[in-house]
């Protein structure tokens, strides 16, 4: 008797009964900070996926104890801790506009775009006749070679990812820095599989699951 197949029988059934004694339900739900995203409903599942803090994803169903729920998303899908997501879709009721007891200035609006639209400024004129610039906040993610951002440094804006890293940076990441509204899933496989972290800080050194094992990224802006 293959007690081996017996063991992987019984567990695919307790799976399926977890899946089909869920309700019919699906709604959109938001990461309240970086998670992993498991091949099934628990951490002693392997990792398949992360999710950044604030990543939209939808639920499609959840365990019987509500402790773990099925989620789809712009990547691998998969189960994740239910306590982590907030449910999302019901826009709040607009508030009163005040009425206002004087005069508002005059106000108005321009935007300069830089060259191939990768750049822009933007600002606003009064009745004074000044003009205030504003430049939007960087977001951008920085690779460093050594621990302690140190040695040879890449920096990429928020937004860009790579499923392969060329030679120069393959497995030769120690440590990274977040600049502004950024984060970054970085994976130890190409094509962003195998161990997978998210990142929306800086890290000086970078454990060693990770440590010059990096093969591809993915960058957002939140």
């Amino acid at each position: 008797m293959d007690f081996r197949k017996i063991t992987k029988t019984v567990a695919l059934a307790t799976i399926g009964v977890i899946i089909t004694g869920t309700s019919a339900f699906a709604f959109a739900a938001k990461a309240q900070s970086a998670l992993n995203v498991r091949s099934g409903p628990g951490t002693g599942y392997n990792i398949v996926d992360a999710l950044y803090k604030g990543e939209t994803v939808n639920v499609n169903k959840c365990t019987p104890s509500k402790k773990w729920c099925y989620v789809t998303h712009k990547g691998p899908d998969g189960w994740v801790a239910a306590k982590y997501l907030k449910k999302i879709g019901h826009k709040p009721k607009p508030k009163p506009t005040p009425t206002p007891t004087y005069e508002d200035p005059k106000v108005t609006f321009g935007f300069q775009f830089g060259s191939g639209g990768s750049s822009f400024t933007f600002g606003f004129s009064t009745d004074d006749g000044y003009t205030y610039p504003h430049k939007p906040r960087k977001a951008k993610v920085c690779f460093y070679s050594q621990k302690n951002y140190r040695g040879r440094k890449a920096c990429v804006n928020a937004g860009k990812s790579n499923n392969l890293l060329p030679p120069k940076w393959n497995d030769r990441i120690s440590s990274i820095q977040i600049i502004g509204d950024a984060a970054v899933k970085v994976c130890k496989h190409k094509n962003f599989k195998g161990i997978c972290r998210t990142i929306d800080h800086d890290v000086p050194r970078l454990g060693w699951r990770l440590n010059n094992e990096i093969s591809s990224y993915k960058s957002y802006r939140y």
